[in-house]
């Protein structure tokens, strides 16, 4: 009994310490940290230290054993409350709140194994009563109470109402125990869209293992360190950084977390300025390591370092980067929901691509410049009107993927250059300004020095000669007196209607998932890195993921800013990285289903 009496002693001076901490004068939630602990501090001292130790009161012993259990649960609450008001804490005084926890968790659990009467009568020789509810089968069929008394109405009273205590207890205490489990080392996360598809599926359940990620205690950064060394290719669970990352939200993180346990799982408190759940944390895989500078284009990744400093294709991303889902097996399309490309639009995007690919400038400058000349010969030398330049500029832009897709009608810019005093100056400059600067913006071979940035422009230039083209057949038409419906049949004018209509679906839906610039962007044309300790992440389902290549909102950017007639489309490529510091672990195994259908990339 000595030695329960001297954990219990030491449990009890590392309560009141604990409590002391808590000691609080803010106005606000934190306050009420040191209220809870200290209450409940006096119950146990009173109870646990007074009564059953001192006092040797032995028939307490069931009631002291659940105060015990349910010290280090309330003490982490209080913890949590401690930190979640408008001033945070230092990491010292974090550190020594944290040891303490630990000392007085490890002493419960020990004072708890004490305390059960099988433990405590082999242990210091004295038998304590076990306390355990009525057999309601025997107490139906025999009339009786275990100890001999005769039933009543208040007998399965007391029975339904320790039935319930009893439960609630196990309920709470596995609550608190799942959360401890999932703060430190497993947790399992469902898998909520189709972003990493198809290797995971909607609604796939997989083991989540932190305790090699370094976790921490609730708001303070006092834990294990991180022992895994990631790379390229580990699927991992980590914060989303798009939303505001700082003490505040953290404090609404974690109490969002504790709602939702507290309610097994039916109210999720992690809501947005919206209302709207939030999609935090995220599960993709890392397809950016340290050391890297990243571009993607016609949905290749590619990356350089230090060491090497040319881009080269990262063959890995091509094994986990699923852009064509038609190529699937049916037995994985059928776990599919949502497909989002058809293979007939897949095979229409890579002929765009190699379209785009195949432009030799120097024809095409030829071409521009023959299509401006033929226009300026045809416009007429005096004109009557006289439309601001900003008019033409709206047949330089694609509509954004949230509008109503609007083609335009290329018959009205056509008129309206004939008949503006400076329509024909605007086309040619429109047409042939950019021929005069294009030697000037090569850099190793690719305008602007990088392949992304050389695709961009060629991609404009296919704006540019389809758009022309149309322009002048239809000023020769009109010049001509055809009226509008014979126009439209022309079969040039029909071509380059409909491939311009293509060039702005591509622009409009493919080029924000296909392709990404230079990553981090280069400062002064010097190559940025992804520094130490930071990652860059993707989802397998290149096409229906929202991952580190997105922003939330579209802004309207010119196709190449090397033009001053570019083509506009509205673009949400905005590349972020991760810190290590954001992972929360990283995906083990799916434990449900038991098996999926192996994936087009990984079969031989």
């Amino acid at each position: 009994m000595k030695k329960i009496n001297i954990l219990i002693v030491a449990n009890l001076l590392f309560a009141i310490i604990f409590s002391c901490m808590n000691i609080c004068i803010a106005a606000d939630v934190s306050c009420l940290s040191f209220i809870l602990s200290s209450l409940f501090t006096a119950v146990v001292v009173y109870f646990v230290g007074f009564k059953f130790a001192k006092k040797q009161e032995h028939n307490k012993a069931f009631m002291c054993r659940k105060l015990i259990q349910y010290e280090s649960f309330i003490f982490l609450i209080a913890f949590i409350l401690r930190r979640a008001g408008e001033k945070g804490t230092v990491f010292a005084f974090d550190l020594v709140s944290v040891i303490f926890w630990l000392i007085i968790f490890i002493t419960a659990c020990i004072i708890s194994y004490c305390l059960d009467f099988k433990h405590f009568e082999k242990i210091t020789g004295i038998k304590i009563k076990e306390v355990k509810n009525e057999n309601l089968g025997k107490m139906l069929s025999h009339g009786k109470t275990r100890d001999g008394k005769k039933t009543t109405g208040l007998s399965y009273l007391k029975w339904f109402v320790f039935e319930i205590l009893d439960w609630g207890d196990a309920l709470l205490q596995a609550v608190f125990l799942v959360l401890l489990f999932q703060i430190f080392f497993f947790q399992f996360y469902k898998i909520p869209t189709e972003s990493m598809v198809p290797e995971y599926m909607v609604n796939d359940r997989v083991a989540v293992s932190k305790i090699t990620a370094g976790p921490k205690f609730p708001l303070t950064d006092v834990g294990l360190p991180c022992l895994k060394k990631y790379k390229r290719g580990d699927i991992v669970v980590f914060r989303n950084p798009h939303y505001t990352i700082n003490r505040q939200s953290e404090v609404k993180t974690v109490v969002s977390q504790l709602v939702y346990m507290f309610t097994f799982t039916f109210v999720n408190t992690n809501l947005d300025e919206h209302g709207v759940v939030k999609a935090d944390p995220l599960v993709k895989r890392i397809t950016g390591v340290e050391g890297e500078q990243l571009m993607m284009q016609d949905g290749v990744l590619y990356s350089r370092t230090k060491e090497n400093p040319q881009f080269t294709p990262v063959e890995q991303d091509a094994i986990w980067a699923a852009y064509n889902l038609n190529a699937e097996s049916p037995e994985v399309k059928k776990y599919i929901k949502d497909m989002v490309i058809s293979a007939e639009g897949f095979e229409t995007i890579e002929a765009i691509e190699a379209e785009r690919r195949a432009i030799n400038v120097a024809e095409m400058m030829k071409e521009c410049v023959r299509i401006s000349k033929e226009f300026k010969a045809i416009a007429p030398k005096t004109t009557s009107d006289n439309i601001e330049n900003a008019y033409y500029a709206q047949f330089l832009k694609v509509a954004s993927p949230y509008e109503m897709n609007h083609s335009l009608d290329y018959t009205d810019l056509a008129r309206a250059l004939l008949s503006n005093e400076g329509g024909a100056q605007w086309f040619e400059n429109f047409m042939s300004e950019w021929c005069e600067s294009y030697d000037n913006l090569l850099v190793d071979n690719y305008v602007g020095g990088n392949l992304y940035d050389d695709s961009c422009f060629k991609m404009n230039l296919m704006f540019k000669y389809y758009a022309g083209t149309l322009v002048l057949e239809t000023a020769k038409a009109v010049n001509n007196g055809i009226s509008s419906n014979d126009i439209a049949k022309n079969p040039v004018i029909i071509q380059c209607s409909e491939r311009i209509r293509l060039l702005q679906e591509y622009m409009r839906f493919i080029m924000n998932f296909r392709n990404m610039p230079v990553f981090p962007e280069n400062k002064e044309g010097n190559p940025q890195y992804i520094p130490e300790n930071c990652f860059f992440m993707m989802g397998d389902n290149r096409f229906n993921s929202f991952d580190m290549r997105h922003r939330d909102e579209l802004v309207e950017t010119k196709i190449t800013p090397f033009d001053n007639y570019s083509f506009s489309y509205y673009s949400n490529v905005n590349p972020i990285i991760v810190p290590q510091k954001l992972i929360l672990g990283s995906t083990g195994f799916r434990f449900w289903p038991l098996s999926r259908p192996v994936r087009a990339s990984k079969i031989k």
